[in-house]
């Protein structure tokens, strides 16, 4: 045997960039966000009760992300389970959060749409065949308008087949998920990153919003700032770097 054939390469997850940027940052950025607003949190013996609960579940999955950049491709369809276990756990302590008073319906929202997101990259990408079936989502879902189904088979004998269960089931408008959500994310994402922290710290400077979003500069902040407040969403009240934003109510 020849020495070269005793080396294997094996790609793991932290060398994937669909993976990294579309699992691990948005997980990493919906911890940051977490841990902000659970900073404003009014501290009251109800409140701080709820507040620990979000910010432990919220680490627990920042960890647990962490590990699975260790995991093989080969390994990624079983190891991946965790993660979602603990996201759904993460989304579920968010709703007590919400329903207790101590988070807002704007703010969870938010979050949890960024919890879906990753939800169904991974599930797209990794563990479809692990879970539900896309053939059987895709019946109960409204079709695109105008779409058409090209073989004219009915999704009830094709879903038997492998290639079936590759196909890519089209996706409903208003439904941000898989590629679809990836595309939209480009120009919403940091938009609603922004919208995130004004809800919890309502008149918070460009540096305040900076401190929780921290992979771009502060000029880029001001760009999405000026976009949201000519669409109606924010406000603002000062000038120039006195200037302070909210969340048009």
């Amino acid at each position: 045997m020849n020495e070269k054939d005793t080396f294997v390469s094996i790609k793991r997850l932290s060398s994937d960039e669909g993976y990294y940027a579309s699992v691990f940052k948005k997980i990493e950025k919906i911890t940051s966000v977490l841990s902000y607003i659970v900073s404003h949190i009014n501290k009251t013996q109800k409140d701080s009760v709820h507040a620990k609960r979000v910010q432990d579940k919220s680490l627990i999955v920042h960890d647990t992300a962490l590990e699975s950049l260790t995991l093989t491709h080969e390994d990624a369809g079983t190891g991946l389970v965790e993660l979602q276990h603990r996201l759904v756990s993460l989304e579920s302590t968010l709703r007590v959060a919400q329903a207790a008073g101590v988070m807002s319906d704007d703010v969870l929202q938010l979050v949890v749409e960024q919890i879906d997101s990753v939800q169904r990259y991974i599930n797209n990408h990794y563990t479809k065949n692990n879970g539900y079936s896309l053939d059987i989502a895709a019946t109960a879902l409204p079709p695109v308008s105008g779409g058409s189904n090209p073989s004219g088979q009915s999704n009830s004998t094709k879903k038997t087949t492998p290639a079936a269960r590759r196909k890519r089931v089209q996706i409903p408008a208003g439904d941000i998920s898989s590629d679809a959500y990836l595309v939209y994310s480009q120009m919403t994402d940091r938009a609603e990153r922004i919208k995130t922290v004004l809800e919890a710290k309502p008149q918070a400077t460009i540096k305040d919003i900076a401190e929780v979003i921290t992979d771009v500069s502060e000029k880029t902040i001001q760009r999405e700032l000026n976009s949201l407040i000519e669409k109606g969403q924010v406000v603002r009240e000062g000038e120039r770097r006195w200037s302070k934003y909210s969340i048009k109510k």
